[in-house]
């Protein structure tokens, strides 16, 4: 009998030492996830933070992080900006980025305040923001890539042709050049020297 009575009281607190360790288990659980739900949220808030102060980019000259502290703008449209500069060659106004996919009427007025465009007949070729135009006929590939709408492949192409052919002698000779038309040399005449 009295064995009996132990092993009633052996399963009860068994019994309630499991219920114990499920209700312990479901509270570390249900803790664990508001908690990560919790930090979660403050480091997304964080991160879409962004500090507009006064800050005054030049749309021309921009890189890849100034232009993603812009509001409205992430990585894919300040990849769009930097592409459609490097096709179109340099803006001539704020109101030329209607024209970058991605950028609609909202987002240009979201960061108009912050935008500026540079005005110059000249390309930055060197990193203490000196101006000085082109060489055709001596500048590398790097120096030919800043030249608006010339990438790697323009740039390639305007070398091996001087290496075959000489140096150019006249802006027109440009034309010969494979993916060298018309509106390509009209963008960047005024940046080349001889």
């Amino acid at each position: 009998m009295q064995a009996l009575f132990y092993g009633e009281i052996l399963n009860s607190k068994i019994k309630y030492f499991k219920e114990f360790i499920i209700i312990f288990t479901l509270f570390i659980i249900i803790s664990s996830v508001l908690f990560h739900e919790k930090q979660y949220n403050n480091v997304t808030s964080k991160e879409i933070k962004r500090n507009y102060e006064s800050q005054r980019i030049d749309l021309n000259k921009a890189g890849f992080e100034q232009l993603m502290s812009l509001p409205g703008i992430g990585a894919v449209k300040a990849k769009e900006i930097i592409s459609y500069r490097q096709v179109h060659g340099n803006f001539n106004s704020i109101d030329d980025l209607i024209n970058v996919t991605g950028i609609g009427p909202s987002t240009l007025e979201k960061i108009r305040d912050y935008l500026i465009v540079s005005k110059t007949n000249e390309v930055q070729v060197n990193e203490n923001n000196e101006f000085k135009k082109i060489n055709i006929n001596e500048a590398n590939g790097k120096q030919l890539e800043k030249l608006p709408g010339i990438g790697p492949t323009k740039a390639k192409r305007i070398i091996e042709y001087r290496e075959k052919n000489g140096k150019f002698k006249s802006l027109d000779e440009l034309l010969n050049v494979n993916g060298i038309g018309p509106k390509t040399l009209k963008k960047i005449k005024n940046y080349l020297a001889f």
